[in-house]
Order: structure tokens, then sequence, then C-alpha cells
């Protein structure tokens, strides 16, 4: 029987690429995404193998009937994968309280209940992956309220893994570094300082380059395997070593 994947912000980014991977694979994946329409190309390559949900994360009714759906069309959920998330460059005076509320609303509360929401679903042995970010651990006042909240989505992979345990539902947590996709172009930085910014992430990296949305996907598809059934809890530094230094 094929296995289910379900995703949050499939539609773009490293999300796609997840998406992707799996359905290559043989999974049956669905997508929520905040808007549709920009995956009719796995709609028509994967027919009832694949389908994408319109929702907003903040949203626990949008939640509910994504899964209330993908269990009526396959009955069991596998695999979920929280990754839908919002990352804006605010050095700490620019933030205001709008743009911090916005934040953690779909970062944590989004995070949170796309697991909640989840669980009357999921099968025996499943597993959920929590998607952080090597700002959890890091510094940086342009990122102080993004830091925030990918800080307590790692505290929140602890806390799920030990309540989910006796479910046998494993928790983890991947943070990626800095990764190349077309997020960076919807954070409103100029153009030439963004390519500075990413030049000189990857010269301090001890790898000595940016990570690709495969480095993430690899790493996903081992956590969510039978094979990393004894592991959960963890977070996993897909950063190139940057946050090792």
């Amino acid at each position: 029987m094929q296995k289910v994947m379900t995703i949050t912000g499939g539609n773009s980014g490293i999300g796609r690429a997840v998406v992707e991977r799996y359905l290559k694979e043989g999974y049956r994946v669905a997508s929520f995404n905040r808007t549709i329409g920009e995956m009719n190309n796995f709609v028509t390559d994967y027919g009832n193998s694949f389908i994408e949900f319109k929702g907003d994360v903040r949203n626990t009714v949008d939640l509910q009937n994504f899964y209330s759906r993908c269990h009526k069309e396959w009955h069991k959920i596998d695999i979920v994968i929280a990754n839908a998330g919002i990352a804006e460059a605010q050095t700490i005076e620019k933030v205001t309280q709008e743009s911090f509320d916005k934040t953690l609303a779909i970062n944590i509360s989004g995070v949170f209940f796309t697991v909640q929401k989840s669980l009357p679903y999921l099968s025996t042995s499943a597993s959920i992956s929590l998607i952080s970010s090597i700002q959890a651990n890091k510094g940086d006042d342009m990122w102080c309220a993004y830091g925030a909240s990918k800080a307590a989505v790692r505290s929140m992979t602890r806390s799920l893994a030990q309540g989910l345990a006796n479910q046998g539902i494993r928790v983890n947590c991947i943070s990626p570094g800095v990764t190349k996709t077309a997020i960076f172009e919807k954070m409103g930085i100029d153009s030439k300082k963004m390519q500075e910014m990413l030049k000189a992430v990857a010269a301090s990296t001890p790898l000595e380059r940016l990570g690709e949305p495969k480095d993430i996907v690899n790493l996903l598809y081992f956590i969510n395997s039978d094979k990393a059934s004894f592991i959960t809890g963890a977070d996993f530094q897909a950063d190139g070593g940057l946050t090792q230094i």
C-alpha cells in the first residue's frame, strides 16, 4: 500500500522539492498551501496520488478540513512535514507589533496546530518533521522575531516527541542553513545587497557554499524513513557547518 505524506507550504522552495521527491518515490502526497494553482503539473503527472489544498496554517478549521480530506481519500497519514513559515528581515527597530504577531502566528501556532490536527489520522509509527532554522541557534538583529519563532519550534520538537512517543509517533526537527530558494526574492531587500550577503554567508561556511533544496530533502527523507526508527526529539543541522564554528 502506498504511504502518504502531507506537507504545509509545499508549493515553493524546499517544500516544493520535498513534494517532488516523495512523489517520485511512489508516495501519495497532499500539499497544504496558502495559494493554489502553482502545482498543476503535479496534478497532471500524478493524478490521484497528489492533492493540493488551499488553506492558512493560522486557521485550525482549514487544517482540520485538510486532514479530513486526506483521510477520506487515502484512509491514513504516515508522514507530516510542518514546513510553512515566514521570514521577514527586520532589524529590532523596524519590527512592528503586526509583523511580530504574524511571524509567531505562522511559525509557532501554525506549526503546533499542523501537528495537533493531524493526530487523529496518523498511522502506527508515523513520523513528524518540523522545520526550524540555524537562526534558532545564532543571534542576528535582522532576524530577531524569526529566530525566536524557530527556537520555539526546536523546543516544541522535544515536547511533542516526548508526548507522542507512547503512540509510536516520532517527532524530529530539521534546521536548514541558508538555502538557495526563491524566498530571497520576496524579502524586499535590494538584489545587489542580497547577493553580497549570500556571498558573505557562503564564504563564512566551512563547506564554502550555500545549501541546495536537495540537501534538506535528502535529510528529511532519511529522518522520515524506517531507517531512522530509533530517532526522535532530535534537531538536525543542515547548514554546511555554519552553526558549529
